[in-house]
């Protein structure tokens, strides 16, 4: 059970959030909803999956919605709201690719993402970069409203999938292993 004891390891028991100024209140709820808190498969794998499929949607609240849900899921919170981190500036361009060819899938849209026109931007004219830049928005609107959504589902399904047959992996491996050691 290697996995199980890493994540007791790093993550902080909800005694010591509730001695923490300005998380005394997830202490206090945490602690008598250990299921909350468990570093179990399961709940550890949907607050990866639920936190994943928050930060695709691009929210300024992100952990506290992923914590929320993990609530509402039942899911491991501390899972949630550090799978939030995974979506950051430098992943931020191969979910939102996936998402437009998702939302172009499902709306059916063929023309023209953004021409090089609309994304022609002349940094020599600083007025012209609000003008620029909600042109090639705009042309990304109903694929990226539609395929954000749809994003999100996929890639917290993968993400629970991963994490779950990982975990499984994982202690498969290390009963494997004790068993090679008593022979």
């Amino acid at each position: 059970m290697a996995a199980s004891r890493l994540a007791r390891r790093i993550l902080p028991h909800p005694d010591t959030l509730a001695q923490t100024q300005g998380l005394k209140w997830l202490g206090r709820y945490l602690a008598p909803r250990p299921w909350l808190w468990v570093a179990h498969r399961r709940r550890v794998a949907m607050g990866v999956a639920v936190g994943i499929a928050v930060g695709v949607i691009p929210l300024p609240t992100q952990m506290l919605l992923a914590a929320l849900m993990a609530i509402v899921f039942r899911a491991n919170v501390a899972a949630a709201v550090a799978a939030t981190w995974l979506t950051n500036p430098f992943t931020l361009v191969p979910i939102w690719s996936l998402a437009i060819a998702l939302g172009r899938m499902a709306s059916g849209h063929t023309g023209p993402i953004a021409t090089p026109e609309m994304l022609a931007i002349d940094w020599t004219q600083p007025s012209t970069w609000w003008p620029s830049l909600w042109a090639s928005i705009q042309s990304l609107g109903e694929p990226l409203l539609i395929g954000l959504p749809l994003a999100s589902l996929v890639l917290g399904a993968l993400a629970y999938l991963l994490v779950y047959f990982g975990w499984w992996a994982v202690i498969k491996g290390e009963r494997w292993r004790r068993l090679r050691k008593r022979r």
